[in-house]
């Protein structure tokens, strides 16, 4: 896809995934201090929407589209494979050198990589190998039957926080539904539905919508009485590692989200017109179409950022200001460091194509 072909909005949404996976992950490090009565980590669930609404493009970018098989699975593993290894690679050398490779604990836990390695990497494993079969049936559903499918989704995704909030035991099998496929499904469907209303209000409404369940997902963390909102995991097997929040609220975040950014790049007056002009800006642009372009590196390497970190500064005893500024330097330096290597790794003969960098 060329400059000139991308939608931006799509930009945007990747921008803001990645930024938000990094300060998830940078948060970890930092997750035991204490901020305005609550902990850094439990403030960061307002970045909880990063890996569903990369499912969600996923959806928006490949369904409903001409699928030949052979070649879908040559494009679409090898983008997603030669990443992996490399950065694996280099996840494996910065394991040696900081020296966690001879703690017996550590390696007990790292033992079957590459399979512990990004739990999102063979999620979207899985993903892939399904989008030939769903995309024939995107292909063949009316915006009514999509509906329903969505709907389905959102439900299925209440009920079962229901019952696990009450502790009740029921058959009802949703899993159909109720999965990496629930994100999917949903970013193709508000990638392609226009709701009758104007730009700017349908932009309200979402904000507002992200602004509610965001503080619900913090306020889920503290196991305060409305728990119920807590995340959801996609799994709770002993044989499949998945951190994918499923819960109805994260729905509505992730969703919420994309409709929001979407509708911003259409805004023609107003407020939200003039941010978008600033997003659209030819530096800002070129700048957050790069990042997004990186975005899948990025991700690869962040995981990378932190175990370094963790290990540099876990021990250190930081009082509630020093641990905001480091977070704040750090998140902006793991954002600025992984997307350059990236770049640079992305311009290297041979290596350009696993750089993640597309």
């Amino acid at each position: 896809m060329s400059h000139k072909q991308r939608i931006k909005y799509y930009d945007t949404l990747r921008f803001l995934a990645i930024l938000g996976i990094i300060i998830l992950h940078i948060s970890q490090v930092y997750h035991r201090t204490d901020l305005i009565g609550d902990t850094i980590y439990s403030l960061s669930e307002i970045t909880r929407f990063a890996v569903p609404v990369f499912l969600m493009m996923t959806g928006a970018l490949l369904l409903n589209r001409e699928i030949e098989l052979k070649d879908f699975f040559k494009r679409r593993f090898t983008r997603i494979i030669y990443p992996f290894i490399l950065f694996l690679i280099i996840h494996r050398i910065v394991i040696y050198l900081i020296g966690l490779y001879w703690d017996p604990t550590y390696l007990a836990k790292t033992f079957n990589l590459p399979f512990s390695y990004n739990w999102y990497f063979w999620l979207i494993v899985g993903v892939y190998f399904f989008i030939p079969i769903l995309n024939k049936v995107i292909q063949n559903s009316t915006i009514k039957e999509l509906e329903y499918f969505v709907s389905v989704i959102l439900i299925g995704s209440l009920f079962y926080q229901i019952m696990l909030y009450f502790h009740m035991v029921h058959s009802i099998d949703l899993s159909f539904f109720i999965g990496p496929i629930s994100f999917v499904v949903l970013g193709y469907y508000l990638s392609v539905k226009e709701f009758k209303l104007p730009t700017n209000k349908i932009i309200t409404i979402a904000l507002i919508i992200f602004a509610i369940t965001s503080i619900l997902k913090m306020g889920g963390q503290l196991d305060l009485p409305y728990n119920l909102f807590h995340d959801y995991q996609a799994t709770k097997s002993k044989i499949i590692k998945s951190s994918l929040d499923l819960a109805f609220i994260q729905l509505l975040q992730a969703g919420s989200l994309f409709v929001m950014i979407k509708y911003i790049h259409e805004s023609t007056n107003g407020l939200y017109s003039k941010i978008r002009q600033i997003l659209e800006a030819n530096i800002i642009n070129k700048f957050i179409t790069s990042i997004s372009k990186a975005s899948y590196g990025m991700y690869l390497m962040n995981n990378t950022f932190k175990l370094i970190l963790g290990f540099a500064i876990g021990g250190l005893a930081l009082s509630k200001p020093e641990s905001v500024i480091f977070l704040i330097i750090t998140i902006i330096l793991v954002c600025v460091i992984s997307w350059v290597i990236v770049v640079l790794i992305s311009k290297i003969p041979v290596l350009g194509k696993w750089s993640g960098y597309h």
